[in-house]
């Protein structure tokens, strides 16, 4: 097995044993693609999304784009979010 392969094993292990994070972090990261590819591919972005989340057991039968409770709306991001984003300026 490749050292690539190896590595895209112990990530899909730790994401079944840490399903709810992951499932934030592919939710950001879903988020981020859409915003840098100008929502031209919210779609396929989506579907990848899901194939991922299908192969780890993430998701909790909530569909992408659907909105936790008490998660901001989509494309509204906190000053904190805007903070961490942007690099220290000075």
């Amino acid at each position: 097995m490749s050292r690539i392969a190896e590595w895209l094993k112990k990530a899909e292990n730790l994401a079944r044993g840490h399903s709810k994070q992951a499932d934030q972090i592919l939710d950001r990261a879903e988020k981020y693609a859409k915003e840098r590819t100008g929502h031209k591919y919210d779609d396929q972005i989506s579907k990848g999304t899901d194939a991922v989340q299908q192969r780890y057991g993430g998701g909790g039968g909530q569909q992408s784009g659907q909105q936790q409770p008490g998660q901001q709306p989509a494309g509204q991001e906190t000053q904190e979010e805007r903070e961490r984003r942007m690099p220290p300026q000075g």
